[in-house]
């Protein structure tokens, strides 16, 4: 990122917010999205905070999403919900469903949720990151737009499909997985279409079936699943608990919200939290997972490699830099999120 503008999370959570109230948002509704984009932004996943925004304006603004849901929450038993998102935001039914599996944890030591009729929830670890404040486990998956083959096909089944779990610690970085399950993210090859650079030869395939490391032809054809047929199990598992399990849209009847004009989208989540001290007090687990991360980083690094690291330590030193430096801004992004500012009277801040 050459020559970045940087702002403080704060303010970029207030903008998001102000714009989405020019379209009727409700202020809670606004402030959950305005979270999840500006979390995804403090951990680094850049692409899936502000670069999100323009798409839900303009699918608020032409009714194919809802800015006034009434989400509907139906318990089942003690401690599994479902929530029906009515075509509103995806954070909005994200982080409900995320709140109800905490409340249902802390009061009998798991919780689980389902989602349906929602959208688009930006980086799924927003989510499961939550569960660590209760001393919870927190495991995440979404579905979405059919972008990605099966393994051994040449035709888009299945969306990228995220997957994340967060495991709290004492000392160390929390141990968070948050990754796309196809090979590559979808945002991430729009990305380097803009800035004429090539992708990962594994990444995708053409329109003939052929893997290509150009950008362009890889949105006019297919992404691949992570890790060939194991990869591939795993997207499938993610479309079963986000769509099959919870009454969503799944097995490719997932639209994107950002483009389709035939109906709702139909993403689907499935979330869970484990309370830790269901199973072993929480400072003693924490102490073991130092114990666990220590191990791992204290390995001799392969050839090419200054240290060894594990999934959120990256991540972790990534938001505590920008939660004091403020978040790197390209500025053909902050060109873009000023011309929005301006549709609806908001400035945005410099």
């Amino acid at each position: 990122m050459s020559d970045p503008l940087t702002v403080e999370a704060g303010r970029l959570k207030d903008f998001v917010q102000q714009v989405l109230s020019g379209l009727g948002v409700p202020d809670d509704h606004g402030k959950m999205t305005a979270a999840g984009l500006v979390t995804a932004h403090l951990r680094g996943f850049d692409t899936h905070g502000l670069p999100c925004l323009p798409g839900y304006v303009d699918s608020l603004a032409e009714g194919r999403m809802n800015p006034r849901p009434a989400l509907k929450v139906k318990t089942a038993g003690t401690w599994a919900s479902q929530v029906d998102g009515d075509n509103g935001l995806g954070q909005v039914a994200g982080t409900i469903a995320m709140q109800q599996c905490l409340k249902s944890a802390d009061n009998f030591g798991i919780g689980c949720a389902v989602v349906k009729r929602s959208n688009h929830f930006g980086a799924a670890s927003a989510y499961s990151l939550m569960a660590l404040e209760h001393d919870c486990i927190g495991i995440v998956t979404s579905n979405a737009s059919a972008v990605t083959a099966p393994f051994g096909a040449a035709e888009p089944l299945f969306g990228t499909n995220p997957l994340s779990v967060a495991v709290p610690t004492d000392k160390e970085a929390p141990f968070v997985i948050d990754m796309a399950t196809s090979e590559g993210a979808r945002k991430k090859i729009r990305k380097a279409l803009d800035q004429g650079d090539t992708i990962p030869l594994g990444w995708a395939l053409d329109e003939t079936g052929t893997p290509t490391t150009d950008p362009g032809a890889a949105l006019k054809g297919v992404m691949l699943p992570f890790g060939g047929m194991k990869g591939s199990a795993v997207t499938i598992l993610t479309d079963i608990l986000s769509g099959v399990f919870s009454g969503a849209n799944f097995g490719g009847r997932v639209l994107s919200v950002f483009s389709n004009q035939e109906r709702e989208s139909g993403n689907g989540n499935f979330m869970l939290s484990v309370k830790i001290d269901s199973f072993m007090p929480a400072e003693e687990f924490k102490s073991r997972m130092d114990d666990e991360l220590n191990r791992i980083m204290a390995l001799q690094p392969a050839k090419g490699f200054k240290k060894v690291i594990y999934p959120g330590y990256p991540e972790h030193a990534t938001q505590t830099r920008r939660r004091k430096q403020g978040i790197p801004l390209d500025r053909a992004l902050v060109q873009k999120m000023a011309e929005l500012g301006k549709r609806f009277r908001v400035e945005f801040p410099h």
